[in-house]
């Protein structure tokens, strides 16, 4: 984790029209920083959380405390770090075991925990395609989930509510449901490169951008994002060169 995090929040927090400020995280430090990032202008968090069973989640994230995580859910929560997206990648033989322990994290917070199909990015998600799970087959074991309406169409996300939960259960489907027409999401790297789409590995270096004038640079970042792919080719033999830790979100 960098030092500067938290300077790093409230530089951006102090950029007058940034509506909005999540974050990505594990969530291993958030019972030390969760105040620290609340009060530098942090809004919301995202947290990658892939097993409830802490020798699982210690292998997967290499010696991660996963009480360390849960304590640091309840803390955000407690301080107004919300909403709170619980972002969880299916996988086959893995954790499909866990997906009802998971789904009760919802039942006493309100918090919307996301199951997300595995992509063939990085090496892992590559090399294992039979690892994938899709969102219909959870759904077909859980009658209990109930559709709910969509209250962002550009969102990847279709969540679901059960009867007693304060929190939702969402899917996020780019392998069986393609939802590329309604996507409007675009990625910055760390290294500066804009990355339209996932599914492609399409990147534009930006840094060279920052000595342009101000409407040169507006317009090239324009150009880009207008230019963003129609769809994924993540069906189609596709591979990332980049692993996900490098591409952000």
């Amino acid at each position: 984790m960098r030092p500067d995090l938290i300077d790093i929040v409230a530089k951006i927090a102090a950029i007058q029209g940034i509506e909005d400020i999540s974050m990505t995280t594990n969530g291993l430090r958030l019972p030390q920083l969760a105040v620290q990032l609340k009060h530098a202008g942090l809004h919301r968090l995202n947290i990658s959380l892939d097993s409830l069973d802490p020798v699982k989640f210690e292998e997967i994230t290499g010696g991660g405390k996963l009480s360390s995580v849960l304590e640091g859910i309840d803390l955000a929560l407690s301080i107004g770090l919300t909403p709170i997206k619980i972002n969880t990648v299916l996988i086959r033989g893995i954790n499909d075991n866990e997906i009802d322990g998971l789904i009760d994290l919802a039942k006493d917070r309100p918090i919307d925990v996301r199951f997300i199909e595995l992509m063939p990015i990085g090496p892992y998600g590559e090399s294992n395609k039979s690892s994938i799970l899709t969102s219909d087959e959870v759904l077909a074991k859980r009658p209990q989930l109930t559709l709910l309406q969509r209250d962002d169409k550009g969102a990847p996300a279709v969540y679901y509510g059960i009867e007693g939960y304060q929190g939702r259960i969402g899917f996020i489907s780019p392998i069986s449901h393609e939802f590329c027409g309604d996507c409007n999401r675009i990625r910055v790297t760390a290294d500066g490169k804009i990355r339209p789409c996932l599914g492609h590995n399409g990147e534009v270096d930006i840094l060279p951008f920052f000595a342009l004038a101000e409407a040169e640079f507006d317009a090239k970042i324009a150009d880009i994002i207008f230019h963003k792919p129609r769809g994924h080719h993540f069906n189609t033999g596709f591979n990332s060169k980049r692993n996900m830790n490098r591409i952000g979100g």
